[in-house]
């Protein structure tokens, strides 16, 4: 049942071509079960293929600033990864050309496995959003969305793409709780952040790779996860998405992404309309090491749009696994992620190397 496909580029590395969303008006059309708002009797039958519940025990009496926002975002992404996985589940199950198996046996484990992936993000979802309820903040509403994949090998690199991203998204989480004190959701996202990587090392096995990525997974920040996450929704479909106060950055193309050695990689992003283009330099943020900062050679500017070539020093730092790309306004040295997100006016560009 594995394959060995090259990763094909995503979340921003590629101009997409979507194939049209489904369902009606309405975000909720793409949701099962009732989501987001299942009845008792859905929400037994999700628990039941989830093969778990939802925590039972009660958020704590208060949240700081930084805990809504975190909230938010969890639940804009899960609310688009319970779009994703009934998508491709339906396609599945329904013998959609690209999507079939030769073997009924991996057909029917692949089955059973995004089952129970769709119903586990499905509680993920409800989780962030009872959690606002509860604090008295107004729960986030799914969007409209279209993905890039048109058959099982490109939806399980996409999701193992976006998997990598989250995984880093939620390091930032926990330290944002930390940082609010908001000591008593900590320990249920750490939980979750485990249950992501089971998830990532299969759809890593899939592609015939080894399970485990790195040692040390690559970190990220919530405004490049809440800008990638938008690379999936239908423009305007978003009943909420303004009540995020997270940033919007402008796309970044990988044009060339990069092998397992050092190379120049061509880069396309927005002209920001700067004087000096020399001005700008691309930051990688790769494991849980400072971000590396490399200059850009101006390619060509025509369009509205500029193109760089850059160095990708694979050797030099080992950059294996899942790396973000950024295009700052400032040479650093940046200390963080976070630091990254400050000064980033395209990105991310998602590059994954093993």
């Amino acid at each position: 049942m594995r394959f060995h496909g090259a990763a094909i580029p995503l979340l921003g590395m590629i101009s997409f071509v979507c194939a049209a969303p489904t369902g009606a008006t309405g975000g909720q059309t793409q949701l099962p079960d009732g989501m987001p708002s299942p009845s008792l009797k859905q929400l037994a039958k999700i628990e039941q293929n989830a093969r778990g519940t939802l925590p039972n025990a009660p958020p704590p009496p208060s949240i700081s600033h930084k805990g809504i926002t975190n909230l938010k975002l969890i639940a804009f992404n899960e609310l688009f990864e319970v779009a994703y996985f009934n998508e491709l589940l339906r396609n599945i199950t329904n013998n959609v050309p690209g999507y079939t198996f030769s073997d009924e046996h991996d057909r029917d484990f692949v089955i059973e496995a995004f089952t129970a992936i769709l119903a586990q993000e499905e509680l993920h979802a409800l989780d962030a959003n009872g959690a606002l309820s509860h604090f008295g903040v107004d729960e986030i509403q799914p969007c409209r969305y279209q993905f890039p994949v048109t058959d099982f090998e490109s939806a399980v690199i996409l999701a193992s793409t976006f998997t990598d991203l989250v995984l880093g998204t939620l390091q930032d989480v926990v330290e944002r709780f930390a940082i609010g004190k908001d000591v008593g959701l900590a320990r249920q996202i750490a939980s979750v952040i485990g249950q992501e990587g089971e998830q990532q090392g299969w759809y890593r096995v899939l592609q015939g790779k080894i399970p485990s990525e790195l040692p040390f997974l690559t970190t990220s920040d919530l405004n490049f996860a809440f800008t990638a996450i938008q690379n999936f929704v239908v423009p305007g479909s978003c009943p909420n998405i303004q009540d995020i106060p997270l940033k919007t950055f402008e796309p970044l193309t990988i044009a060339t992404p990069p092998r397992a050695e050092t190379q120049k990689i061509t880069v396309v992003f927005k002209d920001p309309g700067f004087n000096d283009r020399n001005e700008l330099w691309i930051t990688y943020i790769n494991q849980q090491n400072l971000p590396i900062v490399e200059p850009l050679d101006i390619l060509s500017q025509a369009n509205g749009s500029v193109a760089a070539k850059a160095l990708f020093p694979y050797n030099e730092y080992e950059m294996n696994g899942f790396t973000i790309a950024a295009i700052t306004k400032c040479v650093g040295p940046f200390a963080n992620a976070d630091e990254v997100a400050e000064h980033t006016i395209a990105g991310p560009g998602l590059i994954i190397v093993n």
